[in-house]
């Protein structure tokens, strides 16, 4: 079974709250990932705002422990 194929079986066996989650966890994760890979020479202020902002959220967890997280997703 692939990676993939074992985490569509978890996803299924998920509640929708803690499907939504996962899923909230997953997008942040995307764009932090798109925001790293960025080759960015010149932004504007509001947009050095903007990710300031988004990876300082990303950095505290919106104040929540992953371990959590994950143990109220039954993960």
């Amino acid at each position: 079974m692939s990676t993939l194929e074992k985490a569509m079986v978890l996803l299924k066996r998920l509640s929708p709250e803690k499907l939504d989650i996962v899923i909230y966890l997953m997008e942040s994760l995307m764009v932090k990932q798109q925001i790293e890979s960025m080759n960015i020479e010149e932004i504007t202020p509001e947009d050095a705002m903007i990710i300031d902002a988004a990876l300082a959220e990303l950095e505290s967890g919106l104040g929540v422990d992953a371990e959590s997280v994950w143990e109220e997703a039954g993960i």
